[in-house]
């Protein structure tokens, strides 16, 4: 129930515009989370569908940021990850814009795909622009709140796979975070 590893200024401005950029291109179609079927409310959204992830900008995506966060991961905490030739990783970008009457919020739960926790959770905030709320929650067991992390611009965030954690209601502010897990094949 702790952050592993946390990185300020992690990509730098020129590429974490550079992401940015990629994430404004008219040709992906964004959904309302709630709307495909996560633990989330209010005003955030992710890729519509998986032939959104199989757009160009989203493969270049993609495949940067696995690559640069399983280097961080693997230079800070070389035993937490195994080689790159056996990981999988599943990258997605979220999109919060902060609202009173429909904050954006996730509840408790574990990362998980086809009923297996990855090792590593990592959360790349690219964009958090004046927020109120927003912020990341760590759980115990028992779904106590032990620690809490404000998404901050260009911050890489590292938990382990199967911490339980949250993410607060989001009232003002714009936040963009890039998920990225790894899984052991």
């Amino acid at each position: 129930m702790v952050v592993l590893h946390e990185v300020s200024g992690f990509l730098g401005e020129k590429r974490r515009a550079a992401v940015l950029r990629l994430l404004q291109s008219p040709t992906l179609k964004w959904e309302r989370s709630d709307r495909l079927g996560r633990t989330t409310s209010g005003r955030m959204w992710q890729l519509a569908n998986s032939a959104m992830h199989r757009r160009p900008e989203v493969m270049q995506l993609s495949t940067l940021m696995a690559s640069i966060v399983y280097d961080e991961v693997h230079r800070t905490m070389p035993d937490l990850l195994p080689d790159s030739s056996r990981m999988v990783p599943q990258v997605f970008p979220v999109r919060m814009e902060g609202n009173d009457e429909e904050p954006p919020a996730q509840r408790a739960h574990q990362d998980e795909a086809g009923g297996r926790n990855p090792l590593v959770t990592s959360l790349y905030y690219a964009a958090a622009d004046s927020t109120v709320g927003g912020a990341l929650a760590l759980h115990d067991d028992q779904g106590r709140i032990r620690a809490r992390v404000s998404p901050t611009a260009d911050q890489l965030v590292v938990i382990g796979g199967r911490q339980i954690h949250s993410v607060e209601p989001l009232t003002t502010g714009r936040r963009i975070t890039i998920v990225t897990n790894f899984y052991d094949v």
